[in-house]
């Protein structure tokens, strides 16, 4: 019977300690503005004929030449990254069916340029030398996670005020952290940019962009 009677007491004990516990919780937001320090962008250098030795030829020639030349340019090799090499049939439609007229060899060079204000010198050097085309123009921050850190604190920060202003209104004080999360999250994700004609057009470099960060924090209340 005295187990019983204990048992008792304890599961009805444990919805008054729940009531007791006063709380609130909020929404944290902030952004950290910054200019883009990083532009990449992929080249393709593709050459079709008949002889496989041959188009490797021109298109390992064509691919010295647009390296060297971006090294020149104050391109690190560190920043000339992925030399995919495709090579697959070229076919002519015709009438009365398809013909194999020989082989189309293709390579993609990624590069990264982290002088922005080379940015035209660059495009129309790396054309000059035998690029086929040029695309996947992309904006972005060498030091993209450091800003979003940043961000993530002023987040946590504006959490604290948010809950300061709410007690304020109840004529009670903040106490501690109850529980923190993380409700954005880290992506990076650099921005694109609209496809440039290369022989007429420039593109103006972007001003400041945002990166913005959210946490929820739950605070203790006391009155």
């Amino acid at each position: 019977m005295k187990h019983w009677l204990l048992a008792m007491l304890l599961v009805i004990s444990v919805p008054t300690l729940a009531a007791d516990q006063r709380q609130v919780s909020v929404l944290g937001q902030a952004s950290v503005s910054a200019v883009p320090d990083l532009f990449q962008f992929s080249l393709f250098i593709e050459e079709r004929g008949p002889l496989v030795s041959k188009l490797n030829e021109i298109v390992s020639h064509k691919t010295a030449n647009i390296v060297n030349f971006l090294l020149e340019q104050g391109v690190q090799e560190r920043d000339i990254q992925s030399m995919h090499v495709q090579l697959h049939p070229w076919y002519e439609h015709r009438e009365n069916g398809s013909e194999q007229k020989g082989f189309v060899l293709g390579r993609q060079i990624q590069v990264s340029l982290r002088k922005l204000e080379l940015y035209d010198r660059v495009l129309d050097g790396v054309m000059k030398y035998g690029a086929t085309r040029i695309d996947g123009f992309q904006l972005g921050f060498e030091n993209q996670q450091d800003l979003y850190l940043n961000a993530l604190e002023n987040a946590v920060a504006n959490a604290k005020l948010r809950a300061q202003r709410l007690a304020k209104s109840l004529d009670a004080k903040v106490g501690k952290v109850i529980s923190v999360s993380e409700v954005s999250r880290y992506r990076p994700a650099p921005m694109m940019m609209e496809a440039r004609k290369m022989s007429l057009d420039t593109v103006s470099m972007p001003g400041e962009v945002a990166m913005d960060a959210q946490v929820e924090v739950q605070f203790e209340l006391n009155f």
